[in-house]
């Protein structure tokens, strides 16, 4: 019997404990859809792009995302934000994709996207060339970071790529590229993106290093 009370007593310890030293009491910020990205994004044209999804206890598990925030006239800025674990799961699939954008009439979209989607085809920032017969999107000089920033690495989208993902993004489906070259298991993603970036599933993450690393990206 006392063994029975010892073991209910410490399970109850245990959780009171990691609820209380669970990382939701440092404030990171919550978002329980793609759509609570706006609070992050004070300037217009924007895109969040996922880079990374983590997890933290055993028990009790809390869940964070890592996002890009990249901009059309500033430096890209790196977020931490704290989620549930249905959006987690539900967007794990779609590491280095765009998973919220606002355009520059403030219009936004939340379906999963290419990277630098929002940008293609915006005669504000680039052009098509055409090489054998085939439109390719060139950013201009001003813009020639932006690729990198997006993770294309050698990629380079033609009109027939930004045709289907316009028809993708009416119907409201996450479109992977023409050969699935976005997404954690995307040809291009898995290629060109930090190697903490494309790692698929839910990576586990120590208290200290979360918050060190929240501490450097959302108040810097």
């Amino acid at each position: 019997m006392n063994k029975i009370l010892f073991y209910v007593f410490a399970t109850i310890l245990y959780l009171t404990l990691s609820k209380a030293l669970a990382p939701d009491n440092i404030s990171l910020e919550y978002i329980k859809t793609s759509k609570d990205l706006k609070k992050f994004i004070k300037l217009s044209p924007a895109t969040a792009i996922l880079e990374k999804t983590m997890k933290k206890g055993y028990l009790i598990k809390t869940y964070y995302q890592r996002y890009k925030i990249v901009y059309a006239y500033r430096p890209p800025k790196l977020i931490i934000v704290r989620t549930k674990r249905t959006l987690a799961e539900k967007t794990s699939k779609y590491i280095g994709m765009s998973l919220f954008r606002i355009d520059e009439d403030n219009k936004i979209s939340t379906v999963p996207m290419p990277p630098g989607y929002l940008f293609i085809g915006n005669k504000k920032y680039g052009r098509w060339l055409y090489k054998d017969k085939i439109a390719y999107w060139k950013f201009y000089q001003s813009y020639k970071k932006l690729p990198q920033y997006f993770g294309w690495g050698s990629f380079t989208p033609d009109k027939k790529f930004l045709v289907e993902a316009k028809s993708y993004e009416k119907d409201n489906t996450p479109f992977l590229g023409l050969s699935n070259e976005f997404g954690h298991k995307g040809s291009v993603t898995n290629k060109f993106l930090p190697e903490d970036t494309k790692k698929s599933g839910f990576r586990r993450v120590k208290f200290r290093n979360l918050f060190r690393n929240y501490r450097k990206m959302n108040y810097n």
